[in-house]
């Protein structure tokens, strides 16, 4: 749940405010992403014969937050992050958008200084598909889900398992992407 989802922040907050003595270092890192997958979530028929399918998966995504390491341990960070995933349809006469506020906490293991591994969680809020008039408009409730990371320096494939669930209906918004992720070198 978001109180959970919080209070795991709030520790990583805490940790963060630790590097003062030195055991913990903080850095901000930008990420950004393409992600493609899951359930279909619309269709839609444009004038000239053809279609567009959205999928509850896919979509790009910006997002804001740290990297943790310990001192001595470098082969381990934390990286904890919020953004914003849009999806948009092809029509020139209606704004449709699936829009999700992603939160992930995933810890990296590295092979060396560039290979790394991470898994951890990814929480969607606030999921939202905005008709525009032309499809009714849905507001969904993300699942707390597993997040997996292999990457190459700030370049890394991903897979997040996801569901999306409204009124006792449920899609799968899991999917696979590429991430592009920019850790802000600390002074």
């Amino acid at each position: 749940s978001m109180k959970h989802l919080l209070s795991l922040l709030l520790a990583t907050c805490t940790l963060s405010s630790l590097s003062a003595q030195e055991t913990v270092s903080a850095a901000l890192l930008y990420e950004a992403g393409l992600e493609y997958g899951g359930d279909e979530l619309l269709t839609l028929q444009f004038t000239n014969g053809e279609e567009q399918v959205m999928l509850a998966g896919q979509g790009g995504y910006a997002s804001i937050g740290g990297e943790f390491r310990l001192a001595n341990v470098d082969y381990l960070a934390l990286r904890a992050t919020v953004g914003i995933k849009y999806n948009t349809t092809a029509a020139d006469n209606a704004n449709i958008a699936f829009t999700r506020i992603p939160v992930n906490l995933v810890p990296h293991f590295y092979f060396d200084e560039m290979i790394h591994v991470g898994v951890g969680i990814t929480a969607h809020q606030r999921v939202r598909l905005n008709g525009d008039g032309f499809t009714p408009d849905v507001a969904f409730t993300g699942s707390i889900s597993p997040r997996f990371e292999i990457g190459y320096g700030g370049c890394a494939l991903t897979y997040s398992l996801q569901d999306y669930s409204s009124q006792g209906e449920v899609l799968s918004g899991s999917s696979f992407g590429i991430s592009f992720t920019y850790v802000v070198p600390a002074k």
